[in-house]
Order: C-alpha cells, then sequence, then structure tokens
C-alpha cells in the first residue's frame, strides 16, 4: 500500500545517483564527496557495465573480459548535480595518491578528461584540494547501496569485508562469490 504525503521528502529518491562517466569532448571538474573510492571487476555484457560475479558469472561463461573500475561519489562544479563517477584502474591512479597524501578524498577537486578528446581515450584526471570555505558538500552516500540499485543487486546479500588500515582499502564481496575466489577467468 503506497504512503501518500502532501509534503516533499528530504531525499526522494533514496540513496540512487546517477552515473557519469568521463566525457570524450570536454572537461569535466567535480569535488568528490565519498571518503575513499571502492572499485570492482566489471564486464561491459548486453550493452552496459555490471559487476563481475566471478569465474562462473554469465559474461564469464561467454568470454567477455573483465575490466576493474573504480567509483566515488562527487559533485559537479556547475550544475552541483550530485553523481557516481566511474573510472578505470588507471584512471584512478591520482585519486589514490591524492588519498594517501591527504587521508581522504572527501573534497578532493578533479578535472577528468580522455587524451586527444577520444571517445575510449585514456582518461586523465588530475587532482587538488578543493577551496571549501565557502561551499558545503552533500553528505557521503552509501555507495554499496548506491551501485546495488545501479546494478539491480540486493545490497542485503553484498558482505563488507573488514578494512585493510595498511593499504586503506575494503573488500566487497558480490553474491555468490566467496572471498577466496578472485574474480578472474
Amino acid at each position: 500500500m503506497p504512503k501518500w504525503t502532501t509534503a516533499i521528502p528530504e531525499d526522494p529518491k533514496g540513496p540512487a545517483l546517477p552515473i557519469r562517466r568521463t566525457p570524450a569532448f570536454k572537461k569535466m571538474l567535480a569535488i568528490i564527496t565519498s571518503e575513499d573510492l571502492i572499485g570492482t571487476n566489471t564486464h561491459y555484457f548486453k550493452g552496459r557495465t555490471r559487476p563481475c560475479e566471478g569465474p562462473g558469472c554469465e559474461a564469464h561463461l561467454a568470454g567477455i573480459p573483465f575490466r576493474w573500475h573504480a567509483y566515488v561519489a562527487a559533485e559537479d562544479i556547475d550544475t552541483a548535480l550530485h553523481f557516481i563517477f566511474e573510472t578505470t584502474a588507471m584512471g584512478a591512479e591520482p585519486f589514490i595518491q591524492y588519498r594517501e597524501h591527504h587521508n581522504t578524498l572527501r573534497g578532493c577537486l578533479f578535472q577528468a578528461q580522455r587524451w586527444k578528446q577520444r571517445p575510449n581515450g585514456r582518461i586523465l584526471i588530475r587532482c587538488k584540494p578543493a577551496d571549501l570555505k565557502d561551499k558545503r558538500l552533500p553528505p557521503a552516500p552509501d555507495m554499496i547501496k548506491c551501485l546495488s540499485i545501479l546494478w539491480d543487486l540486493p545490497s542485503t546479500d553484498l558482505d563488507a569485508g573488514g578494512r585493510n588500515p595498511e593499504k586503506r582499502t575494503q573488500e566487497i564481496v558480490l553474491p555468490n562469490q566467496t572471498k577466496e575466489e578472485p574474480c578472474d577467468p
């Protein structure tokens, strides 16, 4: 039964955020709102990017190679749109360097563009601390919930393993995948 109201809710969409990638013909400028990146192996399969669910996943069985992608929440400088930014492992390197220097990604102003403005050109990212004196960032979203909605996964089935303080990483295990089974073909 729907719940009808006469007031607009604070968060009408829940934890869903649109996803954006580095555009081919212009630069993207945004401020990261999440504390850290999260990443996983993915396949481009049946017209969309999907998380790899291990050696027995449908994309693996079809012979589709995987790539690791990183995800951060960010706010566009021009439009104030809060979104999920997706980048490749090579593209994410500046984020790792920034995080190691500042202990967080939140407040990182980044510029992303494609090498030679080609649709599949290498992603080039530059990072620096944002001037937040007159800016209030939105709260960091729950990236696991956001990605679960994006990929139509039940977030309750995801296992967020413990953080590795040495590498500042957190292991996320998808359904039908155990921690002993890496996402390798």
